[in-house]
């Protein structure tokens, strides 16, 4: 008969570390666990603590064969109690008998307890008695993500042990040692994303690792990466954020639509949106901005997006995606209109935010020009003047002659006396434009002062004849050159339309 089927090499099994100094990501636990073994110190019930994917199953294994001198992971010697399966009590005594007995090959018989939120207290009980018996040739390692799950009469009797997560920097690492052995052409930016994706789990890494080149046996793309794992481009998260400091609320629900049609799942883009806020915040501080792991020119992005949003607003925006993220977890129907509704309301929340923060600030600085021009000399005072009245003076530049406009910003001089502001002007200066200006100015530097007490008086003086004739003359010069031109552009208008 032919041979049809072929033997698949599992990463996890051909990758899986033999001894403590392979274990990946818990150098502390490891150097805990050999001294404890040299020093005679090591209890007879552990308890390995942490996350899933963090190497607490593997560990326990590697300590079997480190007490027995093993240089294979599974032996007799070794009984798994899996809380996933359902042992019938006949088949636990059965073990616990068999454990009594001394082992043929190496000095200890080691359970190790697996899924341990499926034991019930009856089991638990039923160990904790076996336990109490002290048999010196036996462990008893427990894995568990949860220190609650094991009752107190046990956990008093367990050397705890507490696994973190594995960081990203040493899950890339690993990724990539394993694409060059094999022959795997995959980008270091996709490494990073699968171990982003991860959060900790190395075991989960290289599942994921597998299941790709269960796709395609020599190369893995970015796009296929993020397909498979539901993550939109980071470019999506920084143009909704965008839209929503533009206000414009239909541009967001139109990406939105963009990126559901992708079949992007609902928790997978709120937890990326509560992530790139995260990451704003983050950006907002040198210090902090070490944090982020990603290229300098993504980097740049969040610096730069991050100085258009104040903390608190970035906070705000955190509490409520935060909160969305538990809601998306729980698979609510409706996960859609609940992203759409919570973007709207943080849109007008923006506005309105926006809005105070412009009035606050505003009020802020009117606050400030006022005390400091109290506080003034007067020739400060008057420098102060004449800067502003350029500053207003300037807006009028498209609907005032451009001669005019030089003459009021260069020739119209300010005194102070007795709190009394005095404008000094040419005589013959005097006209409905100036006057529309002198008044509108007056209203500028109280409000700008918040002071309604201020008063302006208009203080004419003589100017030489000759400048007030170069000026009359460039004025009215500069009329003609306008009615010129304008009969000019008539001319041409009107022969075109011929």
């Amino acid at each position: 008969m032919n041979k049809i089927f072929l033997k698949k090499i599992i990463l996890a099994e051909k990758y899986k570390p033999i001894n403590l100094n392979e274990l990946i990501g818990q150098r502390n636990i490891c150097i805990s666990l050999k001294k404890a073994i040299q020093e005679n110190r090591l209890s007879q019930v552990l308890f390995f603590l942490g996350p899933k994917g963090v190497g607490k199953n593997t560990c326990a294994y590697i300590l079997a064969n480190e007490l027995n001198s093993f240089s294979e992971l599974k032996h007799s010697n070794v009984f798994e109690i899996n809380g996933g399966f359902h042992y019938s009590l006949k088949y636990i005594y059965k073990v616990i008998d068999q454990s009594r007995s001394f082992p043929k090959k190496g000095k200890y018989n080691i359970f190790i307890f697996k899924e341990l939120h499926n034991f019930s207290q009856y089991f638990f009980y039923l160990f904790y008695n076996f336990i109490k018996e002290e048999n010196p040739h036996i462990l008893f390692i427990f894995c568990g993500i949860e220190e609650k799950i094991i009752p107190e009469f046990i956990l008093s009797h367990s050397q705890i042990y507490e696994f973190e997560n594995i960081s990203v920097k040493e899950i890339f690492f690993h990724l990539k040692m394993i694409s060059e052995t094999e022959n795997i052409e995959i980008e270091n930016e996709s490494l990073l994303i699968i171990s982003q994706h991860v959060e900790g789990s190395l075991s989960k890494a290289i599942h994921l690792f597998d299941r790709f080149l269960s796709i395609n046996k020599t190369k893995i793309t970015k796009c296929l990466i993020m397909n498979k794992l539901g993550i939109i481009d980071i470019k999506y998260y920084f143009e909704i954020v965008d839209h929503i400091l533009n206000e414009n609320v239909n541009k967001i629900l139109i990406l939105l639509d963009t990126v559901f049609q992708k079949k992007i799942y609902y928790y997978n883009f709120v937890a990326g949106l509560t992530k790139h806020f995260r990451n704003l915040f983050f950006s907002k501080n040198y210090e902090t901005i070490s944090i982020l792991k990603f290229k300098k020119e993504i980097i740049q992005s969040y610096v730069e997006q991050s100085k258009k949003i104040s903390s608190f607003f970035l906070i705000h925006s955190l509490n409520i995606f935060h909160r969305l993220e538990n809601e998306c977890r729980l698979k609510n129907q409706n996960s859609r209109l609940t992203i759409e509704i919570n973007l709207i309301q943080l849109t007008h929340f923006f506005s309105i935010h926006k809005k105070k923060n412009h009035k606050n600030l505003t009020m802020q600085t009117i606050e400030k020009d006022r005390k400091e021009f109290y506080l003034y000399e007067e020739n400060e005072k008057i420098q102060f003047l004449q800067k502003n009245w350029m500053i207003f003076v300037q807006k009028f530049s498209r609907k005032i002659n451009p001669i005019y406009l030089d003459f009021l910003k260069n020739e119209i001089q300010f005194q102070i006396i007795k709190n009394k502001i005095l404008f000094m002007i040419p005589s013959k200066l005097e006209n409905r434009y100036f006057l529309l200006i002198q008044k509108n100015f007056e209203k500028y530097f109280k409000k700008k002062l918040s002071s309604s007490d201020l008063e302006f008086q208009v203080i004419k003086k003589e100017y030489p004849i000759k400048q007030l004739e170069q000026y009359n003359f460039l004025y009215k010069k500069n009329k003609l050159v306008e009615t010129l031109i304008e009969r000019l552009n008539l001319k041409i208008s009107s022969s075109r339309t011929k």
